[in-house]
């Protein structure tokens, strides 16, 4: 009965040998990564990224909520062919840097130092993205570059070592302070303002025995 029922129906000898045969591409989750432990990004198993909370350590994580930002649509800038002045393709992305939660405190003040032009008076940080004409790859270039800007600031500047330091302070001592010709340190105002009197009336004292050779000349017209 179930041989007379396929004949009627036609079906092909490979579904009935192997029914759960499907095809995967090269580039296949399971083709690329043979030992990851979880290959769907989506299952419960995977942990979720959170937002910081007041209790976490003080530091971004990344994790940027969709829930807490304003994200515009705008035409883009530039030619856009047939296309132009019709698609919404620029995404405008921004947020109150003051009171965004999900930004660690203290890299906020680096933030309005660093990239001081990109926040409104009224707080908000702005960026734009047309890089593409599709919205949902520029939003992904709007939120690159907020994590970008956010793991820039908060790189602190590194200090400097007791070597550099002393090495500074000898410059500074070197520039603030001469020699005299007995060996006593003192002011370098004061040593090249001395110079410059001693200098002045070398000058003069040339004049006046120039002037006076001068004056012992006959004068033969």
């Amino acid at each position: 009965m179930n041989i007379l029922f396929l004949y009627c129906t036609k079906v092909p000898l490979r579904y009935i040998i192997n029914p759960c045969r499907s095809y995967k591409s090269a580039l296949a989750y399971e083709k690329l990564f043979p030992k990851s432990s979880s290959l769907n990004i989506l299952t419960e198993d995977n942990v979720q990224v959170k937002s910081p909370t007041k209790e976490s350590d003080e530091q971004f994580n990344g994790f940027i909520p969709i829930d807490k930002i304003e994200i515009n649509h705008r035409h883009s800038r530039g030619p856009g062919g047939q296309h132009v002045n019709k698609n919404l393709t620029g995404v405008e992305v921004r947020f109150h840097l003051d009171t965004a939660t999900w930004i660690p405190n203290w890299i906020k003040p680096r933030i309005k130092d660093l990239y001081g032009n990109r926040i409104n008076k009224d707080g908000y940080f702005i960026t734009f993205s047309d890089e593409t004409r599709h919205q949902l790859l520029n939003q992904a270039h709007c939120f690159d570059r907020i994590r970008a800007i956010i793991r820039d600031s908060s790189i602190l500047p590194k200090g400097l070592t007791k070597d550099e330091q002393a090495m500074i302070e000898k410059r500074y001592e070197k520039s603030t302070h001469g020699i005299s010709e007995n060996g006593e340190k003192i002011n370098i105002f004061v040593y090249h303002y001395r110079k410059n009197i001693a200098s002045e009336e070398r000058v003069l004292r040339k004049r006046f025995h120039s002037q006076s050779k001068h004056d012992r000349t006959p004068d033969l017209s």
